[in-house]
């Protein structure tokens, strides 16, 4: 886990890579780390507020209220009919939980996981998926939420604004390194530029 107010080494994924690995966790029943990884992208949850959520807080529901654990700040999450469809269908194949229980938990003790389980999970899955990507850990679905959502807006400036909101960054320059916006990136847009 990072100290406050270091940014993280974790990369983002593909989409091609993120599908990659749902489908390969869905395939392979591993029902509890495809709940995971959905819920940490579509909501833009670090690890330990997706760790402190029961079924109670996300299922049948048209939003979900965190107290994000490292800010202390309250977010409401407003949840599509799609992700309500996909909670109630993991919930349906993990066996139908008591909703008083916490989302991801390990069942031989009956606990939460830890992040740093998490994050040795997601390395075994890297290697079992032939995921690329080099850097991968629990922070890596936040980022691949930003990296998505500003390409699928067209590297808008106005995605960046967005970002920078939900994310509450300090400013727009770690919303832009925290996504992986890079300098060769920066330096092909200034390319193209005619005079």
């Amino acid at each position: 886990m990072a100290q406050k107010g270091v940014l993280t080494t974790a990369d983002y994924l593909s989409e091609k890579h993120f599908n990659a690995l749902i489908d390969g966790l869905h395939n392979d029943k591993l029902y509890t780390w495809e709940l995971f990884c959905r819920i940490a992208f579509c909501c833009a949850l670090r690890c330990s507020d997706v760790l402190a959520l029961k079924w109670c807080d996300i299922l049948d529901k048209n939003e979900i209220i965190v107290t994000e654990i490292k800010t202390g700040k309250t977010r409401k999450i407003p949840v599509n009919e799609s992700v309500k469809h996909k909670i109630r269908q993991l919930y349906m194949l993990m066996g139908k939980p008591s909703t008083n229980q916490y989302i991801i938990y390990n069942p031989k003790s009956g606990t939460k996981y830890t992040i740093q389980t998490v994050n040795e999970k997601l390395k075994e899955f890297r290697v079992d998926y032939r995921i690329k990507i080099k850097n991968f850990s629990t922070h890596t679905f936040r980022k691949t939420f930003g990296r998505m959502v500003y390409e699928q807006s067209g590297k808008s400036a106005e995605s960046l604004i967005l970002l920078n909101t939900i994310f509450k960054h300090a400013n727009i320059q770690t919303t832009k390194t925290y996504i992986g916006i890079t300098q060769d990136e920066i330096s092909g847009v200034l390319n193209h530029v005619n005079f």
